[in-house]
């Protein structure tokens, strides 16, 4: 394994630990949200935890591909704080998402190859969760 494989694959070590955090805490904001009173927030949850669990199954192929062990979660995350309504946890996953974003935008320059394909891809998807959570579009996301 190179040098720039192995930075390659760190970044994208990086990216799965992110993956897992957001599992977790989508998760929980999701059991937090009534479908019958928020069901757009509920259907958006729904979405990005989905999409989520969908990113780390592809980061952790990378990973064994690499010949790897995936890096694993964490036995405890913190849960953001006020999410006791719609509009609080909301707030929460588009901050998770914005987050996410970010952790991207900076891992990208650190990968090669696919494995920068597969985290532009990512970051793609990270933005637009934003905007399914209803932030305003902006020129970089992430930024």
């Amino acid at each position: 394994m190179t040098a720039a494989d192995s930075i390659s694959t760190e970044a994208i070590q990086a990216a799965l630990a992110v993956e897992h955090a957001s599992i977790y805490i989508l998760g929980a904001l999701g059991g937090r949200t009534s479908a019958s009173s928020a069901p757009a927030l509920a259907r958006a949850l729904e979405v990005a935890y989905a999409d989520h669990v969908n990113a780390r199954e592809a980061l952790a192929v990378r990973v064994v591909a690499a010949g790897l062990e995936p890096v694993a979660s964490s036995a405890v995350y913190d849960l953001p704080r006020r999410t006791g309504s719609p509009e609080g946890i909301g707030a929460a996953a588009l901050r998770l998402e914005r987050d996410t974003t970010a952790t991207y935008l900076s891992l990208v320059p650190k990968a090669t190859g696919t494995d920068r394909t597969l985290l532009v891809q990512l970051l793609c998807r990270a933005a637009a969760r934003q905007l399914d959570l209803g932030a305003k579009p902006t020129a970089f996301p992430g930024t």
